[in-house]
């Protein structure tokens, strides 16, 4: 995968959606069960990430 700039729209979109996320969990508008599943995916969606910038690196290395 390469760093695009759609790669860094769903970045910016994702970001868009934590702080929402953040704001609802505030107006307890959410469960604990619902942010511990939110919170479980975004880690693994930063591991995915972290791999493909680790390539780019290694790659430009």
């Amino acid at each position: 995968m390469d760093i695009t700039s759609a790669s860094i729209i769903a970045l910016i979109e994702g970001g868009a959606f934590l702080v929402n996320t953040a704001l609802r969990a505030q107006k307890g508008e959410l469960s604990q069960a619902d942010v511990d599943a939110i919170l479980a995916h975004v880690g693994e969606e930063a591991s995915a990430l972290r791999r493909v910038i680790d390539a780019a690196l290694a790659k430009n290395n």
